[in-house]
């Protein structure tokens, strides 16, 4: 009894081409997957309104890293008095954090300069 001809070869032409054209394949969906995972926006500010006023939230790829109901650095449980403050001072914090890639600070002279009233 003699063996097919293909049987003698444990990787046939057609065997070989198919695992390459699954390696390419397989390749070729992680490079898609990393691309699009590194075009999406590290940061994101989300707006919150507050019963005390408004705050904002900072995402990093989704996960919160800052929630921040009331005017940073103030005492009080006041929050900014306008969604456009607390978005325009979520943003400063994020420009912060992509600087020194460390928690920020922000002094009352850059919270007025963001429209923030201060007392």
């Amino acid at each position: 009894m003699s063996a097919a001809p293909n049987e003698n070869r444990p990787w046939s032409r057609i065997k070989l081409i198919r695992a390459g054209l699954l390696t390419l394949l397989t390749i070729l969906a992680i490079l898609t997957a990393f691309f699009l995972y590194q075009r999406q926006p590290q940061y994101e500010v989300r707006v919150i309104q507050m019963p005390e006023g408004w705050g904002y939230d900072i995402l990093n790829r989704g996960t919160l890293i800052i929630h921040q109901p009331t005017v940073p650095g103030q005492s009080g449980k006041d929050g900014f008095a306008s969604e456009e403050q607390a978005r325009r001072v979520g943003e400063r914090v994020v420009e912060k954090i992509q600087q020194t890639q460390a928690m920020p600070t922000l002094t009352n002279d850059e919270l007025r300069q963001l429209g923030v009233q201060i007392p």
